[in-house]
């Protein structure tokens, strides 16, 4: 009777665990954590409960987030970027909210924080860049765009 309880309550944790997250790696460019997969649908990291900080504009970039079980890395063509949104955030005037296109396949939301310094650019928690070139550029691509609206 022992082992029968043992093993039923082992049975019920392993259906309660969540599906694993995974790490995405878009090319050489950047790497997005904590992906999941729900019954077939790719679930993207939201930021605080609440803020979906990555999207994915491409059906090619979708269906291969469809296909990962575990870490996987998908081939990104260069690294041409571009704000197609920004405004100035409802709560703080001193705040920037730019969502930036990458190769038109992956758009990541990053926040500008005009301070007494300067500029403060914020990238999406889940986001690390692996190419410090391409995060330098984009920073100086937000901050001229923060010294013309805010």
């Amino acid at each position: 009777m022992f082992w029968l309880k043992r093993t039923l309550g082992l049975g019920l944790l392993c259906c309660a665990v969540p599906a694993c997250a995974f790490t995405f790696s878009y090319g050489n460019l950047f790497d997005v954590k904590d992906i999941r997969q729900d019954n077939g649908v790719v679930v993207l990291p939201v930021s605080d409960g609440k803020y979906k900080n990555v999207k994915v504009l491409s059906k090619q970039v979708y269906d291969f987030l469809s296909q990962c079980k575990a870490d996987c890395r998908y081939s990104a063509d260069g690294a041409e970027f571009a704000s197609v949104d920004y405004r100035q955030a409802f709560t703080n005037e001193r705040l920037l909210i730019a969502d930036v296109d990458f190769n038109s396949e992956i758009t990541l939301t990053f926040l500008v924080f005009k301070n007494k310094d300067g500029f403060w650019v914020k990238p999406p928690k889940e986001v690390v860049f692996k190419d410090t070139r391409l995060q330098s550029r984009v920073q100086k691509y937000l901050i001229r765009l923060a010294e013309n609206n805010l």
